[in-house]
């Protein structure tokens, strides 16, 4: 009765049925990438990204980067269910990252005990008594929330749809319909390694995108950066970075060079790191724009 419908969507937006992408969207890329200030919004975005994917370090080190992000979107999907529904469950959590490839039963229920010592979700009351509802707090609604700031910001010079964001973040019917249009090409099957193979080299792997993010920008203020900086500045073991950093290499993302000053050696990063960053931030920032649209539209009484 509850399963995921996609809201009504402005003619121009609505997706074939077969392909996981919306129409438009490729171009949507191309023509930011094209820009003059793009380097910049890149830049500015790759920072703010990092940030926003550093959370806490007892979730970044039960997850992947890649299988934390989508969990994170699917239990507030799941939270922001009407009371009706069945809502943010265990059981429905486990089964849907299975189906998805996310991770196993046992790591989301890792995840769900993590966050609630942490006070990002709590019991829920529920009539069904054999069910046993979680709802997301208002520290991690409000965690979220931030993150979305940053991102929209971040895209407001170069999409109009970042102060649309803005104006809505605190309109919860909004929430709602932003992480259900984030989510969709998703649970139609797109991953970022469909378009950006080899960053899935820093992505498979708990605080892989961060480092990826702090090289790129390290290399272009001129920077080397050393496995001991990186892992403690990130919070992870230097045989953990030092492994990311030796694939990454051997995919020709990086290079290893002699650390300025330090006697040591570091990394920067290759061109090809460049441009899987590139496009991964205008994946990214495409992506908003297109949800911030289906968002509006859904709680709206037409379209933008």
């Amino acid at each position: 009765m509850f399963a995921k419908t996609a809201p009504a969507w402005n003619p121009d937006l609505t997706a074939a049925p077969e392909s996981p992408l919306t129409p438009g969207e490729l171009e949507a890329r191309e023509r930011l990438r094209a820009r003059a200030d793009f380097p910049e919004i890149a830049r500015r975005a790759a920072v703010n990204l990092g940030r926003s994917y550093q959370g806490n370090v007892l979730l970044t080190r039960l997850l992947n980067d890649r299988a934390r992000i989508a969990l994170a979107l699917l239990m507030l999907d799941m939270h922001f269910e009407p009371a009706e529904a069945p809502g943010l469950t265990a059981g429905r959590l486990k089964a849907e990252a299975v189906a998805l490839g996310l991770c196993s039963p046992g790591r989301v229920g890792a995840v769900l005990a993590a966050a609630r010592l942490l006070g990002l979700v709590a019991p829920a009351p529920d009539k069904d008594g054999r069910r046993r509802r979680l709802v997301a707090t208002p520290r991690l609604l409000d965690i979220h929330r931030e993150r979305w700031r940053v991102l929209f910001e971040a895209m407001h010079p170069a999409l109009p749809e970042g102060g649309i964001g803005l104006s809505r973040l605190d309109d919860p019917g909004f929430g709602a319909a932003y992480v259900s249009a984030l989510l969709r090409p998703f649970r139609a099957g797109w991953r970022i390694a469909h378009d950006i193979p080899r960053v899935d080299v820093f992505a498979d792997r708990d605080g892989g995108l961060m480092i990826a993010f702090a090289l790129y920008e390290a290399t272009r203020a001129g920077e080397t950066l050393t496995i001991l900086h990186l892992a403690q500045t990130y919070r992870v073991s230097r045989s953990h970075v030092g492994d990311i950093l030796r694939k990454a290499a051997e995919a020709g993302l990086v290079r290893r060079v002699e650390a300025p000053g330090t006697g040591s050696a570091g990394f920067v990063a290759e061109p090809a790191l460049d441009e899987a960053i590139d496009t991964f931030v205008a994946i990214a920032l495409v992506r908003q724009a297109f949800a911030i649209r289906e968002a509006v539209v859904a709680t709206s009484a037409g379209p933008l």
